[in-house]
């Protein structure tokens, strides 16, 4: 088994000053030693010591490093070679760490594989190859539905920080991304298969956006209105979600990594109803630090000025998300007063913003 910092909880680096820790409280411990540097922590002195969050106060972080048993007399022995210490490992890092959105990312794939499992038809063969087809708009939404409780599983396994959160803090923020996250994810599947008349869903399956008709079909005969009304009324806002959200990700051919990025920065959102400040605060470090790998990233494949343009255009795509998400929940609303055509209570509330 890994063993794991006694600091922060990441993969320890080896004993360093008497006790197990990452090479990054080992860096962090070492500095405050050596040039006896004093901290003041802004809250109650309980702030969490976590890899995602470690930065935030240095205090805290220097306190639970005593606390776990570091020596201070194990820096003082080689405090006269400190600085060389530093200078032999200056060199150049040939592949950058992007621990937040590796972490992620590995579990995005794994994500994937359940998936085949949770949206498999039974009533075919495990050894026959699943064919996609177009869903109406009671399927889609009983796809979304099945898909909320792996998505929630998948944040918090990619983030610890996230578990930390009170119950009513983290349906705040699931509740502001989970539509968000659908319409993105959208986007993400049409750059992978390079296609927009169509909308692919996490089953495999997909919306037709081309005949919005079969969209708003219901196969039980219980609407008061017919499919072609339904369209006529509601399907305009593809329309707003393609200009807003898959043609930009398609015109800049955004990757994995990079849609990953977004929904990242779109899970830890600010200013929210109902949201705390300190879950204001934790969120905006955890943007700091998202928006600083994927500059990172963009850097590693790009050159600085066009890394920079990049970083750019993917962030303007957060607010064209949030436009889109809320055409979405508007329509639901409109629908519901109007009773055109129902939509699950459960699947409506997920998508408030």
């Amino acid at each position: 088994m890994t063993k794991l910092c006694q600091v922060c909880y990441d993969p320890s680096a080896g004993t360093h000053f008497g006790v197990q820790v990452c090479s990054a409280c080992t860096a962090f411990f070492r500095r405050t030693v050596a040039k006896n540097h004093k901290y003041r922590c802004k809250g109650n002195n309980t702030c969490e010591v976590l890899s995602t969050v470690r930065k935030m106060c240095k205090s805290c972080r220097y306190t639970k490093c005593l606390a776990v048993g570091m020596r201070k007399e194990g820096v003082q022995k080689f405090r006269d070679v400190y600085g060389k210490r530093e200078a032999k490992s200056v060199e150049p890092t040939i592949k950058p760490q992007f621990p937040i959105l590796n972490e992620l990312l590995k579990n995005y794939n794994h994500l994937e594989s359940i998936r085949q499992v949770i949206h498999r038809d039974e009533s075919k063969s495990v050894f026959v190859k699943k064919v996609a087809r177009p869903l109406n708009y009671k399927e889609s939404i009983s796809v979304f539905l099945k898909e909320y409780n792996l998505v929630e599983d998948w944040i918090l396994n990619s983030f610890s920080i996230f578990s930390t959160f009170p119950k009513d803090q983290k349906t705040v923020l699931l509740q502001n991304f989970y539509l968000q996250f659908v319409l993105l994810e959208g986007g993400h599947f049409a750059c992978e298969n390079n296609r927009s008349d169509i909308t692919y869903l996490p089953s495999g399956d997909y919306i037709d956006c081309s005949n919005p008709e079969s969209y708003y079909h219901d196969p039980d005969g219980l609407q008061p209105i017919s499919a072609e009304d339904a369209s006529k009324m509601f399907s305009s806002s593809f329309g707003t979600y393609r200009r807003n959200v898959t043609h930009p990700m398609q015109k800049d051919q955004l990757d994995r990594f990079e849609f990953l990025a977004l929904s990242a920065l779109t899970l830890f959102d600010t200013g929210l109803e109902g949201q705390s400040d300190s879950s204001i605060e934790i969120c905006r470090t955890m943007r700091t630090s998202i928006q600083r790998e994927l500059l990172g990233y963009c850097m590693l494949k790009r050159s600085e000025l066009d890394s920079s343009i990049r970083l750019g255009n993917m962030l303007s795509i957060l607010p064209n998300l949030q436009r889109a998400a809320r055409r979405f929940h508007e329509d639901m609303t409109l629908s519901n007063v109007m009773n055109a055509y129902s939509v699950d209570q459960k699947f409506y509330e997920l998508g408030k913003l």
